[in-house]
C-alpha cells in the first residue's frame, strides 16, 4: 500500500511483536497477579527504548524525522505520563499500599489508543500518492493460518510464561513484579529485539524506530487497557521508579535528537542506552 516505513513499524510490526505482553498480561491480570501485569508492561517498555534501540543502533543509526520528535515521541512520554498517575496519584498517595487501575481507566487508554491510530492513519493517508497499488493477495489465506496458529501458541506459552514466573519469583524469594521487569519483559521483548536488528542490518531504521515505538503505546494503552477491562490490575508491589525508569529513557530519546551529532540515535548513544539498562536492572535486583 506504499505506506511509510515508520507507519508500517507503528502499526503492523508494533502490534505483531506486542503480542506476548497482551497474553502475559492478560493471563497475569485475570490471576489476580496485577504486578506483573503492570510490571511486564513497564519492564517490557524500558528494555525497548534501551536495550532494542541500543542495540539497533550499535548497527546502524537511527534517524529520527521532524514528526516523529513533534508527534510520536512525545505522545508515548504522554501516556506513560498517565499511567504513572493512574497507579500513584498526582500525591503518590496509592504509594506503597498500591492503587488500582480499573475499567474505566482502561476505556480512557483505549481512548488514547484509539485517538493515536487515527491520527497516524490519516497522516499517511495524506502522505499516499494517487499511484498507490493494492496489496496483492498471494498468500493471504497462508498468512491468516499462520496468526491464528501463533495467536493459539500465544496462549499455551503465556500461561506457561506467567507460572514459571511465578515460581521463580517465589524460590528467589523476590516480588512478581521484579521478576516481570526483568525477566518476562525481556521474555515478552525478543519480537521487538529480532525485529529492530534484522531491519537495522538491512538499513530499514525507521521500521525499527516505529516498532518500539509502536510497541511501547500499544502496552500502556492496549495492552494495559483491556487487561484492566477483563480484570482490575492492583499495583500493590510496584515503585514509582519502575514507570519513572521507562519515561525517562523515552525522554533521554527525544533528548538525542537535539545533540550536536544531529538527529540520530548514532553509537555513542546506543551504547549509553545499554549501559543505563544493565544499569538500572543491577538497581532493581538490589532493591
Amino acid at each position: 500500500y506504499r505506506m511509510p516505513e515508520f507507519l508500517i513499524g507503528l502499526t503492523i510490526v508494533g502490534i505483531g511483536t506486542s503480542m506476548p505482553e497482551l497474553v502475559v498480561s492478560l493471563i497475569a491480570g485475570i490471576e489476580g497477579k496485577g504486578g506483573m501485569a503492570i510490571g511486564n508492561v513497564v519492564g517490557s517498555n524500558l528494555a525497548n527504548t534501551l536495550l532494542i534501540l541500543g542495540a539497533a543502533s550499535l548497527i546502524q543509526p537511527i534517524s529520527i524525522s521532524p514528526a516523529t520528535k513533534r508527534i510520536d515521541i512525545p505522545y508515548n512520554i504522554l501516556v506513560t505520563l498517565v499511567l504513572f498517575f493512574m497507579c500513584f496519584g498526582f500525591t503518590f498517595r496509592h504509594y506503597p499500599t498500591g492503587g488500582v487501575i480499573t475499567w474505566w481507566k482502561g476505556i480512557l487508554l483505549l481512548a488514547l489508543f484509539a485517538g493515536y491510530m487515527a491520527y497516524s492513519f490519516r497522516t499517511a493517508a495524506k502522505g499516499r500518492t494517487e499511484t498507490a497499488q493494492a496489496a496483492e493477495t498471494a498468500g493471504l489465506v497462508e498468512s491468516v493460518l499462520l496468526i491464528l496458529f501463533g495467536i493459539a501458541g500465544l496462549a499455551f506459552g503465556g500461561r506457561w510464561f506467567v507460572g514459571g514466573a511465578s515460581g521463580i519469583a517465589l524460590s528467589l524469594g523476590v516480588s512478581e513484579t521484579v521478576i516481570a521487569i526483568t525477566m518476562v519483559a525481556v521474555g515478552t521483548s525478543l519480537p521487538e529485539l529480532a525485529t529492530a536488528i534484522v531491519a537495522a542490518i538491512k538499513g530499514n531504521t525507521q521500521l525499527a524506530l516505529g516498532n518500539v515505538i509502536g510497541s511501547n503505546i500499544f502496552n500502556i494503552c492496549l495492552i494495559l487497557g483491556i487487561s484492566s477491562i477483563v480484570a482490575p490490575l492492583d499495583v500493590t508491589g510496584l515503585h514509582p521508579t519502575d514507570i519513572l525508569a521507562p519515561l525517562a529513557a523515552t525522554l533521554m530519546l527525544l533528548l538525542s535528537v537535539y545533540t550536536f551529532r544531529g538527529q540520530r540515535i548514532n553509537r555513542a548513544d546506543g551504547a549509553l542506552f545499554l549501559a543505563l539498562y544493565i544499569g538500572y536492572i543491577a538497581y532493581l535486583l538490589l532493591r
